[in-house]
């Protein structure tokens, strides 16, 4: 998987993201699978909300615009 450039977004560099990552996996290492799904799931959620908020908004720019720029992410 290619990760996704970080130019228009703020983020961790990608040495502090292969740092968090490998933190991440120690913590949920002792996990069982059901609470490392239930965590997944969370996680997941969070993300469509992200998209859902960043849609709506450029959405709504694209009203207010009317010029048809697609500023959807």
């Amino acid at each position: 998987m290619q990760p996704e450039p970080n130019s228009f977004q703020t983020g961790l560099s990608d040495k502090a993201m292969q740092t968090l990552k490998t933190q991440l996996v120690d913590l949920v290492e002792p996990l069982s699978d059901h609470q490392l799904l239930d965590l997944a799931d969370g996680i997941h959620e969070m993300l469509r909300q992200r998209r859902m908020v960043r849609q709506h908004h450029a959405e709504r720019m694209n009203e207010r615009t009317r010029h048809g720029v697609d500023l959807r992410i």
